[in-house]
């Protein structure tokens, strides 16, 4: 049952595994903006597990970067307002090897050795794309206000070979514990040389801000 009472600024509902959306919501509505756009990498679902499905039912658009054909398509179908991308996101543009864990859908990898540990079903080659690649030719060329990255074991890696330039997204959601170990304070110290402070965490996600809103926002 949803039920939303007249108070509510974001309503009663929340697609993210631990409320993300709407601790987001509240970041932004702090910065001044309305309808935040994304860029979801290993977005999964259009709303399982979304940290973006609330923000596209309230208007938002982005896109959604998804290597899992089957989940990809559900994306065409379900955010059809949505630019999405059918690729796996890495340091360096080229293919990769994605294995596919059926047991738990979610934890699709790049990692070896997290496909290892939990099992893997199949192994495929599939197209991967810098970050900065994405947003040049799927977006405009401006980093989206919000980054949301859950890809299994590639976050830092692929974080660490971002140029977020001189406008980099306000706000950048990023897994700390994919069950392969903590890798908060590697985020810390990498998302701190980037300019960016941690705002808060919500489950085993790490949300970061920039500097320069930090004093709009506490």
């Amino acid at each position: 049952m949803n039920i939303t009472h007249r108070d509510q600024w974001f309503g009663g509902r929340t697609y993210a595994q631990h409320g993300d959306d709407l601790a987001v919501l509240n970041i932004f509505k702090r910065l001044g903006i309305e309808k935040p756009s994304y860029l979801d990498v290993g977005a999964y679902h259009p709303f399982d597990l979304s940290n973006t499905a609330l923000l596209y039912e309230r208007g938002s658009r982005g896109i959604n970067v998804e290597p899992n054909k089957a989940l990809f398509d559900a994306f065409s179908k379900a955010r059809p307002g949505d630019t999405n991308v059918h690729a796996g996101v890495a340091p360096v543009c080229g293919r990769m090897t994605f294995y596919h864990v059926n047991a738990d859908p979610g934890r699709f990898t790049f990692d070896v050795a997290i496909a290892s540990t939990l099992g893997f079903t199949r192994a495929e080659e599939v197209d991967v794309h810098t970050l900065n690649n994405i947003v040049d030719v799927a977006g405009t060329g401006i980093w989206p206000d919000l980054l949301n990255i859950d890809i299994e074991g590639l976050d830092i890696d692929v974080l660490r070979a971002a140029d977020f330039g001189e406008n980099p997204p306000r706000v950048v959601i990023v897994e700390a514990d994919n069950g392969s170990g903590d890798t908060s304070h590697e985020l810390d110290a990498l998302m701190h040389a980037k300019g960016f402070t941690l705002h808060s965490w919500a489950g085993s996600n790490m949300i970061f801000v920039r500097v320069a809103d930090s004093d709009r926002i506490w």
